[in-house]
């Protein structure tokens, strides 16, 4: 490879990163501001503002506020919730699965203020938009659901309907944005291994009368 290919190829990575930074900068200024004012009251033009570019800048990088939005939400789910889900599917244990993902998937609601939006806001997505979202969220059902029948196979769990079960240990979770004192970082570990731990705690049988 010559040097003037080297060049280009520098070239070529340095702007990728360059526009990476960039998306990475209007997601964040975007969802703070969604945070702050809400999502109707939030303009593309305050978007542009908060960033520091154009009106039209920002449409290179997005062509609606919904589209904004649609893309900040599967940024967070590829980037953030997937590998969490990647963990704790690997983890072989049922109970200890279900335990790892409540505990990572806490810590990652209890990280910033801002992933309330995530959750409130999901349902300005357009049908299509809406439905890849969740089938990240989806597959987190489906990994306690799962986790929770092979418990109860084994008589590790009592036989309470397997859906129920699942959508109140997530539901508990997705609910920490909603409540959760940000300004108080230092109890997000403690909240993670109270639900995880209070999770394990119910699979114990019940006392013989």
């Amino acid at each position: 490879m010559n040097l003037r290919i080297l060049r280009t190829e520098k070239k070529k990575n340095g702007e990728r990163d360059k526009n990476l930074n960039r998306r990475d900068e209007i997601y964040q200024k975007a969802l703070s501001l969604f945070l702050e004012k809400g999502y109707d009251a939030t303009s593309m033009s305050m978007i542009a503002d908060a960033v520091g570019m154009s009106k039209a800048n920002l449409y290179y990088y997005c062509t609606s506020k919904e589209n904004l939005l649609y893309e900040i939400q599967l940024d967070f789910s590829r980037n953030k919730f997937l590998p969490i889900l990647e963990i704790a599917e690997k983890v072989p244990d049922p109970a200890d699965r279900v335990a790892c993902f409540l505990r990572e998937f806490t810590l990652l609601n209890t990280s910033s203020p801002a992933n309330w939006t995530l959750v409130h806001e999901i349902h300005r997505l357009d049908e299509e938009h809406r439905n890849e979202i969740l089938r990240f969220w989806r597959r987190s059902y489906e990994l306690v659901r799962d986790s929770i029948r092979e418990l109860q196979r084994t008589g590790r769990a009592q036989e309470f309907r397997e859906s129920f079960l699942s959508f109140t240990w997530i539901g508990m979770v997705f609910w920490v944005p909603y409540w959760f004192d940000y300004s108080h970082q230092e109890n997000a570990g403690e909240l993670a291994e109270i639900i995880s731990r209070t999770f394990l705690d119910s699979l114990k049988p019940k006392a013989s009368e």
